[in-house]
This record gives C-alpha cells, structure tokens and sequence, in this order.
C-alpha cells in the first residue's frame, strides 16, 4: 500500500502544473492503490471525493503553490482514514490477549512481553492456551529468551483453571494472558474466553489479527467486541501482507482502535500505532542533501542540533529561525515532496502557524515542553482550552514535531562533515 501510494503522490509532485487534469489522475491513482490494499470500496470513494472537492475547490492558503495545497489535502485525507494514534500506557495491567487460530497470539504475547520488559516493568505470561499442543513449549522458550516469567501447566485441559493459578503464582506488573483461538469465534470460544475475563479482570482486552485478511478485520473486530468487549486491536504480519492498509483501516472504521502493529519476526518487531508515521511512508523522502545545505547556510550549527533531547522549545526555535531568514519556500523548491525526514508539507510552517504554535506552548506545562510523549487525550483537551486553539490544532503541533524529531534522530553528528552524505542516505533507508 504504502509504496504504490508514494508512488502515486511523487508521480503528480513531479508534474508542472496541479491542474484539474492532475487532480483527477492522482486522485484515480490513490483509488486504485486502496482498493489494491483491500480498503473499502465506499471509504474509498468518500476519500477521492473530499480530495477532488477540496483540491479543485478550496481557496489555496497564502504562501502555498496549488501543488503544495494538494499534497496537503492527501496527507490530511490518508492520515483521517487510518485514524487516530494509540496511546499506550506503561503503568503495571493486566492483558488478555484472544483472536483466531494463525493470528500470531503466542509469539505477539512475547513481543509484548518485551516491550513492556524494556520500559522498566516486571512481566510475566500465562500459557492460557490449552487448545494447541505445542502453545507451552513456546511460549514457555519465548519468554526464556524475553527474559520474562512464565506460568503454565503442561496438558491442562481447563484454561481458567490456568488463569486464576498463574495470576496468584506471578506477582509482577505486567501479567499478559495467551488463549486459545479456533477457525471462527464460536459458542465454545466466546463461553471460554468470557470465563477467562471474569477469573483475570483484565485492564486489557487485545484481538490478535493478521494484516493479511485486510477489510475483514471490520467483521472480525465487530465479532470480537460483541463476544468480550475488546479494547483494542494488534494487527500482525505487517511486513508481509499487501492487505495492511485496509485491515487498519477496517479496525478504524468498526470502532477498534489499533494499538499495536507487529512487523517482523523477531521479538522486538512490535510498534506503537502512530498513524502520522505510516502516512509519511507513504509520501516519500525530501533531497536529503539539499536540505542540508540549507541547515548549513543558517546560523544555527547543524551539530548543535543533535546535542540532549530535542524539546518541543528546541523545536519552536528551529522551526522559528526557518521562518524568519525567508528560506521556507527556496527549501521547500529543493523538495520532492513533503516526507518522513522532515515534518509534514514544511511549507506550511508559516509564520502564522508558528505563532499559533507558540499560543499552544504557553499552554503547557514545563514538563510536557520537555517531554511531550506525556502530553496524551487528557492533556489535549486542557492544552486546546487554555490556548484558545482546537484539539486538531494540538495535535498538529505535536505531529510536526515528532517529524522532526525523528530526523534529527536518524542523523549522526559526524555524518554532518562533507564526505559523509553517503552514510546519511544509508542510514535514512536510500
């Protein structure tokens, strides 16, 4: 999905003019890409519609090209279809993890496992599962190799049975339950897993679905929910499957938020769900080296950049210092497109969004311009009210930012000296 759709936006950036025949071919360019990734046909054609309306429509915003207006317009229609970001919180919980056989529950019980483990928290699994014969053994090797604790009873037939033994053995922070699946959620699976909530009380209810069954993940969530009231959804084999985009898409549309993405075999193949992330996959990358020209025409040193923590103040002053040299459209011109480099359509960092930016920020507290990953739905509302500003607006701000934080992540300060733009584009995946 992702590599069709960048495809797709980089073909039209690279045209002269984004007249209503260019329009009309990105936007039957990006119908076909999401119907190839199994999107529905219906969200599918809503989606071309609002970017034919607005694109063909809306007045362009001041310092914009009509190019720039409709890159734009897509980057904010795709990231509408995938939803909203996950927020996961690292505090001791319970999880139960349930799905259908081939959904990946066991090893993504490890991956979860793991990602808690490496937060700080003690973790512990319970081999729930006594409906497959070889569900112990490998949970059991998984969590050896996670380096977790492990509760399970090798031939039980009766999993709560299980539950309720290894939730009194595992005293940890994080107790993380295997079931079992079956072909389709029948009475069997829905009376078994209902008895298992009861005995666990878990904080979390994850359904465990493959990417490869794409829109029918819709169903499947509606199932899933009806039987045990899930609370989020863990889409796996990410990697693997062109289908990825419309199963995300189908959870977002039934009302499941997706909260973590597996996309690899090993252990440590388990994301967050950002959907800003996979939408800038989905764009494509910026002249690396003509960025960083700019960066160096300026009077900040590109090194100084990289020093501590980059804050959301460190991103205000930045993005400030861009505005005010008069250099945003000249980088802008050296730039396919916006891309995963660099925050989303940087042309739109006017000085007008940088002020209302700066609006936001005397909104927060001092602890979250230091460290806004705690600034989560809660805080958005409060931060919204006080400014003045919409949520949207919030998180705007912070999606710009996590863009940039990203690429100054990905650069090392030796990469920075000529000579060494090879590594740079190496390390950014070219």
């Amino acid at each position: 999905m992702f590599d069709r759709i960048k495809e797709s936006v980089q073909k039209f950036s690279r045209k002269s003019v984004a007249d209503k025949e260019a329009v009309e071919e990105l936007v039957k360019d990006i119908q076909r890409d999401l119907i190839q990734a199994d999107v529905d046909v219906s969200l599918v054609s809503d989606i071309s519609d609002d970017i034919r309306e607005k694109a063909l429509e809306d007045e362009v915003p001041s310092g914009l090209t009509r190019k720039e207006h409709v890159l734009e317009i897509v980057y904010n229609q795709l990231e509408d279809l995938l939803g909203d970001e996950a927020e996961i919180e690292i505090e001791p919980q319970t999880i139960l993890l349930a799905g259908l056989y081939g959904a990946g529950k066991t090893t993504t019980t490890g991956k979860i496992a793991d990602f808690y483990r490496k937060r700080g928290l003690k973790v512990g699994v319970i081999a729930a599962d006594t409906d497959r014969p070889a569900a112990y053994d490998q949970l059991k090797q998984i969590a050896e190799d996670v380096d977790v604790e492990f509760y399970g009873e090798k031939d039980a037939e009766d999993p709560v049975k299980v539950v309720k033994a290894g939730k009194k053995a595992l005293d940890v922070d994080v107790l993380i339950v295997d079931s079992a699946g079956r072909n389709s959620l029948n009475a069997e699976l829905s009376e078994e897993l209902s008895e298992m909530e009861k005995a666990l009380q878990p904080d979390e209810k994850y359904l465990v679905m493959p990417a490869d069954i794409g829109q029918s993940a819709r169903d499947q969530a509606e199932q899933f929910d009806d039987a045990v009231g899930i609370t989020g959804v863990i889409v796996t084999k990410m990697d693997s499957s062109a289908k990825g985009g419309g199963a995300l898409v189908a959870c977002e549309h039934s009302g499941a938020q997706v909260k973590f993405v597996g996309t690899g075999e090993q252990m440590q193949d388990l994301e967050p769900y950002d959907p800003v992330e996979f939408v800038s996959q989905m764009i494509g990358q910026p002249d690396l080296e003509s960025l960083l020209e700019k960066i160096e025409e300026m009077d900040t040193d590109p090194e100084a950049l990289l020093e501590g923590d980059f804050t959301l103040e460190d991103f205000q002053e930045q993005m400030a210092q861009v505005t005010d040299t008069g250099m945003m459209e000249e980088m802008f011109q050296q730039l396919p497109i916006g891309g995963n480099q660099i925050p989303d359509n940087i042309s739109n960092l006017t000085e007008g969004k940088i002020q209302s930016y700066s609006t936001i920020m005397d909104s927060m507290t001092d602890e979250e311009k230091k460290d806004p990953s705690v600034i989560k739905r809660g805080r958005i509302e409060r931060i919204a009210n006080g400014s003045g500003k919409t949520e949207r607006e919030v998180r705007d701000l912070l999606k710009h930012y996590r863009q940039t934080k990203n690429m100054m992540d990905k650069f090392d300060k030796k990469s920075l000296k000529r000579g060494n733009m090879q590594d740079i584009m190496q390390n950014l995946g070219f």
